[in-house]
């Protein structure tokens, strides 16, 4: 392998295990920041209680601010890597709430369980989508259709509905799409450090593990929404 290729590379393998480095912190962050906040019942008490009265409006906003933090994290990223780093633990934070019942609803050991389980699907799926010659890109279409229709599904059942066994099926579902997830945004790795190669890696190395760190999220819930507590 010529001398330029191996430097590339090299290049590519510091950057990706920046953002696998980035994903693991975030992920402890996240549940750290959850935990705290469900310690915390007098504050976080009378934010679940009203969001059961509003759920829509409660879902709304659950999307809405992550999403409108991580637009500020990529705008922010090719500027100040540290703005680029307050605006990625506020993501963080703000998306913490939706863990809190996690730690109301299972057992230490279930949860324990779940991460072990979720991380172990985490690391095949992020490393097949790493190394496979294939080319993932056909993937987004599907996966994105099929998480916008399994969210509309999800708002009629909670409205609607209202039933455990449509739940349940609906966690099938996310889990199957967030492992296809994981694979296709590892893969994606690559095509963003050349697109963003010579500017501020640290920064876009920090966004891009957003991505990974929604896709255990996602898949760790659904986990422990099918096994937890041996239910």
């Amino acid at each position: 392998m010529p001398v330029m290729e191996r430097a590339k590379e090299t290049a590519l393998t510091k950057f990706t295990s920046l953002v696998y480095l980035y994903t693991g912190l975030g992920v402890a962050f996240w549940l750290l920041s959850a935990f705290a906040l469900a310690k915390n019942q007098a504050f976080t008490m009378p934010i679940l209680t009203w969001g059961m009265q509003h759920r829509i409006i409660f879902t709304v906003l659950e999307i809405a601010i992550p999403i409108g933090l991580i637009s500020l994290c990529q705008s922010l990223a090719q500027r100040s890597y540290f703005l680029t780093f307050i605006c990625y633990l506020a993501f963080l934070a703000s998306f913490a709430l939706m863990g809190v019942p996690i730690f109301y609803a299972y057992s230490a050991k279930s949860i324990l369980q779940a991460i072990s389980m979720t991380a172990v699907a985490f690391v095949v799926m992020a490393g097949y989508g790493y190394v496979t010659r294939t080319d993932l890109m056909s993937w987004n279409k599907v996966l994105m259709t099929g998480l916008i229709a399994v969210i509309i599904v999800s708002i009629l059942n909670l409205v609607l509905f209202k039933s455990s066994i449509a739940m349940l099926i609906i966690n099938a579902v996310i889990m199957i799409l967030f492992l296809g997830f994981i694979a296709f945004d590892s893969q994606n790795l690559k095509r963003i450090y050349h697109q963003y190669q010579g500017t501020n890696l640290g920064a876009i190395a920090l966004v891009a593990s957003i991505s990974l760190v929604l896709d255990f999220i996602n898949l760790l819930l659904s986990v422990l929404s099918i096994f937890g507590n041996n239910n």
